[in-house]
């Protein structure tokens, strides 16, 4: 059809023309009306300026006009929804062409539509330069992308929680592990205080039995009691340890403030502002929120060198980082080994995480990155989590590569880019 449109408006600007116009017979008007009452798609006449000369039956459906009478003196450019539009229109006319620019128009009623716009320049015609548009209303299909992009974040977020629901039970065995001894040690100082309390008490008798000098030797049995229960209990011991039990708890609740804090900056949802981004600093958070995952079955080499910052949204770089990490711990049925490095080079970060896993079989390796693909068993995984990572990557301007061998392990490379103003 798109074909059959153009050679029929290559035929109806040459019957434009002065030269031709006998061969071809009629006026304009006539010529336009001929050609384009039964083109599915809206054909628009305009002059330079954006006067509407003529327009097809369909061009004003998509305009929301039943005439072109009703379109006298209203120019072109008043239905662009977006003004800006029309000046990325004639900056493109320029080259004598436009093909399937998309630009939204607003209908007559004020509801707004999408079509796909198309024009040429015609000259040497009677009524001097002016365009032949064509308009294809393409709302629907935009509709459709829409929703495809909204199921698509939908079942990003749906991989993203399914990989904190998966972290969700380490991560509570890691806060339990600190509130644990956290417990263990304010019981253990409770008993503590209640020994002190005792000697206090007695403090407190001795110190109203020195008011009384007429009991010198009763004085100096409270005296010789309380001097033997504060060695009874080695004051000076609880003492000491008081401040050591303190610290631990105080250290306790600080790594659990850490846990949480780092699991809050990871799963943050709706923070997608841009900001510099310490990679090494990435890498810790996503280990430590990561922990119970990796540390039974898996030892974590770090080599970090000095890294410039970059530009990014830490929160989704984070989530690549977990999400490679993940993979490399299932890819490894008992023990072994991930390996972490970054450097810089040139203008460039690069991170590898490499492990000692099952590998990847090599007729995968170019389908890792697709949308839905996964070796896991149905149930276990969607098969969105490397493809969100390979996206995340793209939209920061870098590239995301692996290489893997069965039954000797895989390693993923990221290059990211080092902007001018951090470098």
């Amino acid at each position: 059809m798109e074909k059959t449109t153009s050679d029929q408006l290559l035929n109806f600007t040459q019957a434009d023309n002065p030269d031709n116009q006998s061969k071809a017979g009629g006026s304009l008007e006539d010529n336009f009306k001929t050609l384009t009452d039964t083109l599915p798609i809206g054909i628009i006449l305009t002059s330079v300026k954006g006067e509407i000369i003529n327009v097809n039956p369909e061009g004003l459906n998509i305009l929301g006009h039943s005439s072109v009478e009703d379109l006298s003196g209203t120019p072109i450019q008043s239905f662009y929804y977006n003004k800006e539009d029309r000046d990325i229109f004639l900056k493109k006319i320029d080259t004598g062409r436009v093909r399937d620019l998309e630009v939204r128009f607003q209908k007559c009623d004020g509801s707004a539509i999408w079509c796909s716009m198309s024009s040429v320049i015609q000259e040497n015609s009677p009524r001097g330069r002016y365009f032949i548009t064509s308009l294809l209303d393409i709302t629907r299909r935009k509709e459709m992308e829409e929703e495809k992009s909204d199921l698509l974040i939908q079942l990003t977020q749906t991989d993203k929680l399914a990989s904190i629901g998966q972290l969700a039970a380490g991560i509570a065995h890691e806060i339990n592990n600190p509130v644990g001894y956290v417990t263990s040690n304010l019981n253990s100082l409770e008993e503590y205080l209640s020994d002190i309390r005792k000697l206090i008490e007695l403090d407190q008798t001795l110190i109203k039995g020195l008011g009384d000098i007429s009991l010198p030797e009763k004085l100096k049995k409270m005296t010789e009691a309380a001097h033997e229960y504060a060695r009874e209990i080695d004051i000076d011991f609880l003492q000491e340890d008081m401040d050591e039990l303190i610290k631990d708890c105080i250290d306790g609740l600080e790594r659990i403030k850490k846990i949480v804090i780092d699991l809050k900056d990871f799963a943050h949802p709706g923070k997608k502002d841009i900001e510099t981004v310490d990679i090494n600093a990435g890498i810790e958070t996503t280990l430590n929120v990561a922990a119970n995952e990796l540390k039974y079955k898996t030892t974590v080499h770090k080599d970090l060198g000095n890294l410039p910052l970059i530009k990014g949204i830490p929160q989704q770089l984070n989530q690549v980082f977990l999400n490679i990490l993940v993979n490399a711990a299932q890819a490894i049925e008992e023990k072994g080994e991930i390996r972490i490095k970054t450097w810089q080079k040139n203008n460039n970060v690069f991170l590898t995480i490499s492990d000692t896993g099952c590998g990847i079989d090599p007729q995968n390796i170019s389908k890792i990155f697709d949308p839905f693909f996964t070796t896991k068993e149905v149930g276990k995984g969607t098969g969105l989590g490397m493809n969100i990572a390979y996206n995340i990557i793209q939209q920061h301007g870098g590239t995301i590569t692996v290489k893997s061998e069965i039954n000797k392990g895989t390693t993923f490379t990221v290059k990211l880019p080092v902007p001018e103003d951090t470098k």
